[in-house]
């Protein structure tokens, strides 16, 4: 989650949306006094080379400045043994929760997420499952087909497929959805429009943090029975009619 109050807006962060290289960048753009919450160690390593940081997010900056230092000093393959820390502020904030922190100043701010079709964010969640334990440890994500369909099937077993509806934290307080949605599919042009609209032109290239298997490039019915697929429908289907996607039978 981002707060610009120099800029006048809030990101609110959907998981395997993209949105980690999204907070990579705005938290280089943004202003020092602007509230960017942290992110996996391994991540905010690369965002602190890339030229932002996490800051603000807590009632004792001590407390932040240790976590920064302490990702510097550990070596990339522990990384995964240091906890993200959940403060006052925290990674995948609900937009309620920030409203009722922050005040009704957040009332006039602009509020942006970024979303991708439902069956796309499903096989990039289960392929972080899959994966996930090797890259925050400091190496990649697998490309492995068969065993990205195996873990689909495992998360649609469990349930936790579902894990990956976002649409829950872009709500205000009257439990309307309250974000405009940025594209995956056009994510860097996005965010340049939307960054541009509140007069920030000095723009980086957008990172490529948490990059697998492209998943928006694998045809989802090589991957989801039909049973999936209509349970997808019924679940994300609020997602689809709000964000325009297109939902498969």
């Amino acid at each position: 989650m981002i707060l610009s109050e120099q800029f006048g807006f809030v990101f609110i962060k959907g998981k395997r949306v993209g949105g980690t290289s999204v907070e990579m960048l705005l938290s280089a753009v943004c202003g020092q006094n602007d509230i960017v919450t942290p992110i996996a160690p391994v991540d905010e390593l690369e965002r602190m080379r890339f030229g932002g940081r996490a800051r603000n997010y807590a009632m004792d900056r001590q407390r932040e400045d240790a976590y920064l230092e302490l990702i510097k000093s550990t070596p990339r393959k522990a990384l995964a043994q240091v906890s993200v820390p959940k403060e006052r502020y925290y990674n995948h904030m609900p937009l309620r929760e920030v409203m009722a922190l922050y005040g009704p100043a957040v009332s006039s701010f602009d509020i942006v997420c970024v979303e991708r079709s439902p069956f796309a964010k499903i096989l990039s969640w289960a392929n972080w499952l899959a994966s996930s334990e090797a890259y925050l440890s400091g190496g990649k994500l697998q490309n492995n087909l068969q065993a990205l369909r195996s873990s689909v099937n495992r998360i649609f077993d469990n349930g936790e497929f579902a894990e990956v509806k976002n649409i829950d934290l872009y709500r205000g307080e009257d439990g309307r959805v309250a974000a405009s949605a940025l594209r995956y599919e056009s994510l860097e042009s996005d965010v340049r429009r939307f960054l541009n609209s509140h007069a920030i032109h000095k723009i980086p290239a957008l990172p490529r943090a948490k990059a697998g298997l492209m998943s928006d490039n694998l045809e989802p019915r090589d991957f989801f029975s039909n049973e999936q697929l209509l349970r997808i429908n019924e679940v994300f289907a609020e997602e689809f009619d709000a964000f325009g996607y297109s939902r498969l039978a």
